[in-house]
Parts: structure tokens; C-alpha cells; sequence
């Protein structure tokens, strides 16, 4: 008679939750933004989606004559928006109108997201290490300084990353059959409506499937991102009037037109590279990864590595293109790392030393400057604490992309961004008494003193009062 096979230990759904907390709190209580876009691309157009009011920037902007438009337009798709707009309207069925209570609602679905990656990085821990030392794992991933960052942010980098963590923990688990795999591809799939470049991250994936013979999985999916790609041309025909008119313009403007690079900036090719030594334990994982374990762990590992060489190749760059590289390598890294770390601290107080400082090496980034730190956090947070009695708003030291929108204004009300007191914004806030309330941004240091000077007696000399100073932001009021 032979024995059952061992049961799994059941998943820590509520450890797991704890270890998503950082990420969220980090966003909800800081505030501020890591880019523009995780206000603009997200909350701003949910907002006007839900009222009539917000920003709209061109991205979503519709030509008088689309059939004659030259240039791409409608470039992103209405999934996250959409989704994000309903909570918005349902919170206000039940009383949580207010711009933290929206934040927060903004928040749920994204945080349920975070959760599921980072069950899929235990999981896929499990299999790796075992039990014991999955547990360590989980919280390294978690803790990593740019999932802290990103984790919880309103931007389409954010919810793709989750998207392929899960997405390809499901195509790694050979033993669990056609519907991981299946489930697997749809998630790779809604990575792609959720932002477009993850392309990137799933074609080197789906390449390595090939490459390594595994046809089954590749098979099943190819059919789970085959429904994500219905989706995703339904609602561009919905809401575009076209089937994928939103990914068709993506690709004319980022790669045929070269549009995107001759707005924004090219750089070269080797810009990435520093960034990749954002995760010291990652890189010590993957030398372990690719000298010790089976062959099937590469998968995570060929997708971050061509997702990282295509970016490369591409002329516009961005430091926030390369996050889903540094989180699949982190998560392919660490149970290496875990498991080396483990072997190590037995064989003496050198080793330990080594395990230590190798482990700490990911909080360091909490603590210096990188491309990743939330800006204007204090902005933001002195523009939420004046809404109540807001009916006007004047923002100095900020030009449109910079500011917190009409999200973080929290109504529709006048309200503008200037550089210098003799801008027509201010100028024109000085005389309109709709205009009660001010927030002054200071770019900090010695010669920006005079500046911060002359622009808070221009404040004075309209009848504002200084009611509060946080670092680098100040509050005004009449």
C-alpha cells in the first residue's frame, strides 16, 4: 500500500496580507507621487470619468476630426480608470466622498493585487526552499525598497508587475496542469492591458516556454492571454470605437513613429545597467539560480533579463521601466539566496556577517537618494489638509505635471499652478477672492532662500497668512 503524498502547508493568506501593509501604508500616508502618471494616467481620468471634472491629458484627448488625425491619439485604455471610477461613485452612495476616502477605495483593489503577487511569491518560495525558509523569502520580497515604493502606487508599472509575478509563478508550477497554466496566460494577458510595454516581459517569457520544450504550458497560455486580448479589443471598441485602437496607437506612437523619443529624450543604451544593482541579493541569488538549480527557474530570469535587453534597445528611457526587471529578478534571486544564506550562517561568524550585510543591502535604499523616492509628499499632503474651506487653490513653484491635480484638490473648484509671483496664475489668484488658499513648494537649499523669500511675501502682500510649514511645502490661507 502506498503513502498519500504529503499535503502543502496551507498558503499564510494572513502573514501575506501583514507583508502587503508596507507598500500600502507607504502610498496612503506619504502620499505624494513616484511620476506624474500615477496621477494623471489613473486617478485624474477616473475622476472625470466619475464627475465631468479632471485633467485630461493628451493621451486620452480626442481630435476634432479622428479620420483625418495624423498623429496617434487614445493611447491607453479605460480597464483601470473604469475600475477606479465605480469605487469612486460607490463611495459616495456611502458617505466616503472625501479625496483620502477615494485614495483609500483606490487603494483595495490594488492592495488585493499585492496580495495575490506576493502568494505568488511564496508559492513559488515553496517549491524552491520548503516551508521553512519561504516564510523568509516572502519578507525579503515584500521589504525590497522599490516594491515598497511602487507596490501601492496608482501607476501602470505598479499593477503589470503584480500582474506577471502571478502571472508566471502559475506557468512555473509544472505540476499543477492546464488551468495554472491557463489562469497563468490570462494573467500575463491583463499585464498587458495594464500597460502596454509589458509586452516586453511576456514574449522573452513565452520564447523561453518554447526553448524549453515545455509545449503544453505554452499552449494553455497562449489561450488564457488569447481572452485577455478579446477583453481588451472589446473595451477599446467600446469605449474608442475601435477594436485594440488604444494598443495600435501605443505602438505607432512609442515604436513606428518614433514620436516618443524625439517628445521625451533618448538615452543610451547602457542607461539600465547601475539600476540592476538595486537588489545586492537578487544578484547573489542569480549566481546561485543559474550554478545550482534546475533549469525551470530561468524562466522568471529569461523574462526579466530580455524584458531588460529590449528596454535597452529602446531609444526613450525611463528610470520607472526598469522596476518590473528589478521585482522578477528579485523574486528569482531570493530563494537562492535564502536557501545559500541558510548553508551559511552554520559555518561561522564570517559567513554570518556576510548573510547579514548581503540581506540588509536592500533597506539601504530606504535610506539614500535613488530615482525611485515619492516626490512633493508634503505638497500633497498640505493640499488635502487645506480642502476643507477650499474654494480656490494657488500652487507656486509647480508647473501642471508636477501638481496633484483635481484628485488631490478634492473638488471642482478654480485652482492653478505658477513658477513666480508675476505669473498670470497668480496674478489673477491675488485679485479673486475664490482663491483662499496657497501652497508654496521650495526646491530646498541655499540659493533657493531668496526665492522662497520674495514668493512668500508675494503670498503676504495678497492677504494670505502662512498656516503651516512641512519640509519643503508651505500652507497659505485668507
Amino acid at each position: 500500500m502506498t503513502s498519500p503524498p504529503p499535503s502543502q502547508p496551507r498558503t499564510p493568506w494572513a502573514e501575506i496580507a501583514l507583508a502587503a501593509l508596507p507598500a500600502a501604508l507607504h502610498a496612503l500616508l506619504l502620499l505624494g507621487r513616484l511620476h506624474p502618471d500615477e496621477v494623471f494616467q489613473s486617478l485624474e481620468i477616473a475622476l472625470h470619468r466619475a464627475y465631468g471634472f479632471g485633467v485630461v491629458p493628451w493621451e486620452w484627448q480626442v481630435p476634432q476630426n479622428p479620420a483625418a488625425a495624423t498623429q496617434p491619439w487614445g493611447i491607453r485604455n479605460y480597464s483601470v480608470p473604469m475600475i477606479f471610477s465605480a469605487l469612486f461613485k460607490a463611495g459616495d452612495a456611502i458617505g466616503l466622498g472625501s479625496v483620502m476616502a477615494r485614495r483609500t477605495l483606490a487603494e483595495l483593489p490594488q492592495f488585493l493585487l499585492h496580495v495575490a503577487m506576493l502568494g505568488a511569491v511564496w508559492r513559488l518560495s515553496l517549491r524552491r526552499v520548503g516551508a521553512s525558509l519561504a516564510r523568509a523569502c516572502l519578507w525579503l520580497v515584500a521589504l525590497y525598497a522599490p516594491l515598497v515604493w511602487f507596490g501601492a502606487r496608482t501607476m501602470s508599472e505598479s499593477f503589470s508587475t503584480a500582474f506577471l509575478v502571478w502571472g508566471l509563478e502559475r506557468l512555473d508550477a509544472e505540476d499543477e496542469g492546464p488551468r495554472a497554466w491557463a489562469w497563468g496566460g490570462l494573467l500575463l494577458g491583463l499585464a498587458q492591458v495594464t500597460r502596454y510595454g509589458s509586452a516586453a516581459v511576456i514574449v522573452p517569457a513565452m520564447i523561453w516556454l518554447l526553448v524549453a520544450r515545455r509545449w503544453r504550458p505554452f499552449a494553455f497560455a497562449a489561450l488564457g492571454g488569447a481572452v485577455a486580448a478579446f477583453g481588451l479589443g472589446l473595451l477599446d471598441q467600446l469605449t474608442w470605437g475601435e477594436w485594440f485602437h488604444s494598443l495600435i496607437h501605443y505602438v505607432r506612437f512609442n515604436l513606428v513613429s518614433g514620436a516618443a523619443a524625439a517628445q521625451f529624450g533618448a538615452q543610451p543604451w547602457w542607461t539600465y545597467l547601475p539600476g540592476l544593482l538595486l537588489s545586492p541579493s537578487a544578484v547573489v541569488g542569480l549566481f546561485l539560480v543559474v550554478r545550482r538549480e534546475p533549469p525551470r527557474t530561468t524562466l522568471f530570469i529569461a523574462a526579466a533579463l530580455g524584458y531588460a535587453a529590449i528596454i535597452s534597445a529602446t531609444a526613450h528611457k525611463e528610470a520607472r521601466f526598469l522596476y518590473p526587471a528589478l521585482i522578477l529578478l528579485t523574486v528569482a534571486g531570493t530563494p537562492a539566496f535564502v536557501a545559500w544564506a541558510g548553508e551559511a550562517w552554520k559555518r561561522g561568524t564570517a559567513r554570518r556577517v556576510a548573510v547579514i550585510t548581503l540581506g540588509a543591502a536592500g533597506l539601504v535604499y530606504f535610506g539614500v537618494p535613488t530615482p525611485y523616492d515619492v516626490q512633493r509628499k508634503e505638497q500633497f499632503q498640505l493640499v488635502v489638509k487645506a480642502n476643507p474651506g477650499m474654494t480656490g487653490l494657488v500652487i507656486m513653484n509647480e508647473g501642471l505635471w508636477g501638481s496633484p491635480g483635481f484628485f488631490y484638490v478634492g473638488k471642482n473648484l478654480p485652482w492653478c499652478p505658477c513658477d513666480f509671483p508675476h505669473d498670470g496664475c497668480f496674478q489673477m489668484a491675488a485679485r479673486d477672492p475664490r482663491f483662499n488658499r496657497g501652497v508654496y513648494w521650495s526646491n530646498g537649499g541655499e540659493a533657493e532662500k531668496p526665492r522662497d523669500e520674495s514668493s512668500k511675501a508675494a503670498f503676504e502682500a495678497a492677504g494670505f497668512r502662512l498656516v503651516e510649514q512641512r519640509g519643503q511645502a508651505s500652507l497659505f490661507e485668507r
